[in-house]
């Protein structure tokens, strides 16, 4: 018999919140330090943001990346 799979989602978020002062903020604003990074939006319109460079913008940058991947409708090849 196969061991019974874990189904239950975990009660903590995957990602702790950051707490770097602007971190986050639209790129419409000031950079709020000079430790900051614009991230640009995804194609479908998301805004540019401020993220601190060593934490917070590779995440951004993936979440864009991946809002950016168009899906096939069904039917379509």
């Amino acid at each position: 018999m196969s061991p019974k799979k874990n189904t239950t989602l975990p009660s903590a978020p995957v990602l702790e919140t950051c707490f770097v002062t602007g971190c986050g903020t639209a790129a419409g604003a000031p950079r709020p330090s000079r430790d900051m990074v614009r991230v640009a939006g995804s194609k479908d319109g998301a805004p540019a943001h401020w993220y601190c460079a060593v934490r917070c913008a590779p995440i951004a940058r993936a979440r864009a990346d991946l809002r950016s991947i168009t899906t096939r409708t069904r039917g379509g090849r």
